[in-house]
């Protein structure tokens, strides 16, 4: 009579289960930052693609009607002493909203002292031939600012204040992280604007171009009397911003 051998029933035991969920845990831990690290640059990626080609945009429309894409409220509230405009983060006497409700981040304004504040809304009406309310004023009316009636830049116009699309509530050009793109416009046509960095060490003072454009990074922080970038910026609220001209 040949012996009985027992075979293992198949499946495992409570304690390789709870060894197999450690070995998960272990490589999951190790798998996350990597992952983190990989969307944080695509993410950045992304913003700088956008910045790229909203500067690129504006020099079109330049290039097409020999002027910048600017409403004449904009043009009157620029002066010798700040003869550039930036389009910032105030409109119709508020703080634009972050694409996350209730998001407290940085107030950038328009420095000439005119009462005129007005975001980036008011170009994307301009290149998107719309019209659009602002401040009480219609901008754009009649597609007046854009005869042709031409699109100047591919993005999606959606409702709600979503990161990455123009919003239809509000005209505002928000960047991936959920922000306003901040824009500054060289309106006295002297083929340059001031560095928003300028008494920074190693800050010239100007920007050998008609258009520049900030993002202010997943922080939704600025500070113009720190650098702006690379190592000296490591560890401060411009680390993580996003330059036309970087």
């Amino acid at each position: 009579m040949k012996p009985r051998v027992q075979s293992r029933r198949g499946g495992f035991t409570l304690i390789e289960l709870l060894v197999v969920i450690a070995i998960i845990g272990i490589l999951a831990g190790m798998l996350l930052p990597a992952i983190a690290g990989v969307q944080k640059k695509a993410r950045q990626k992304q913003v700088t693609v956008a910045i790229q080609n909203l500067a690129a945009a504006i020099q079109a429309y330049q290039t097409k009607y020999s002027r910048l894409p600017s409403s004449q409220q904009t043009r009157a509230a620029v002066t010798d002493a700040q003869p550039d405009f930036i389009y910032g983060t105030q409109q119709d006497g508020a703080q634009v909203q972050a694409s996350k409700q209730n998001t407290v981040y940085s107030t950038v304004t328009n420095p000439s002292g005119n009462a005129w504040q007005v975001s980036n809304a008011e170009i994307m009406a301009i290149l998107l031939h719309e019209s659009r309310t602002l401040n009480g004023q219609v901008i754009n009316k009649n597609n007046e600012l854009n005869p042709q009636q031409e699109s100047f830049l591919s993005v999606r116009t959606e409702a709600g204040n979503r990161p990455d699309r123009v919003s239809d509530n509000d005209g505002v050009y928000r960047d991936a992280y959920g922000f306003p793109f901040i824009v500054i416009m060289d309106l006295d046509y002297d083929g340059k604007v001031r560095n928003p960095f300028f008494g920074v060490a190693g800050e010239r003072e100007y920007i050998n171009a008609a258009v520049a454009v900030i993002s202010l990074g997943p922080d939704g922080k600025i500070d113009p009397k720190l650098p702006p970038s690379g190592q000296p910026a490591k560890g401060t609220v411009n680390a993580d911003n996003v330059y036309s001209w970087k």
